[in-house]
């Protein structure tokens, strides 16, 4: 009777291990990371990167890396975000794609031109935005870089 009883309690722990095991491994995380370039007109950029921890053991990252132009009144005026997905090893990374997309969120301001590029371990998207009051107007351009290191930290 004992050893029946231990037999199924190791069977019952067996069974279980192997039937969390790949829900741990699916467990994904979003953490973001924020930090605030002030102009010298009083404007900023608030720069956030968004990715996603992971406990699996995969060599794929992906994020994402916004940066919002805001007034001097605190209100934000337009954005960039450049997506990137990358692969690494411990010793590379390379970057695999990148998209771009743009907002804004307040009146006299239109995005005139953006774009979308890859190269080594950087995607990085750039985007021009036009404010104009009257007949005056005048441009103002961002450019996002979203880096993988060779160990998958985004920056």
């Amino acid at each position: 009777m004992k050893r029946t009883l231990i037999i199924t309690l190791v069977l019952t722990l067996i069974m279980g291990a192997i039937f969390c095991l790949p829900a741990n491994a699916a467990q994904t995380v979003e953490k973001t990371e924020t930090t605030i370039e002030y102009l010298d007109n009083g404007d900023y950029i608030e720069t956030t990167i968004t990715y996603y921890e992971t406990n699996a053991r995969v060599a794929t990252k992906s994020g994402s890396k916004t940066s919002t132009y805001s007034g001097s009144d605190g209100e934000a005026k337009w954005s960039v975000t450049v997506n990137g997905t990358f692969t690494y090893n411990g010793t590379t990374s390379s970057c695999t794609s990148s998209s771009r997309s743009t907002s804004v969120y307040a009146s006299n301001w239109s995005i005139k031109s953006s774009s979308a590029s890859k190269s080594g371990y950087c995607a990085t998207a750039t985007a021009t935005a036009t404010y104009k009051v009257l007949l005056v107007s005048s441009d103002y351009t961002l450019t996002v870089n979203l880096y993988c290191s060779p160990y998958g930290i985004l920056s």
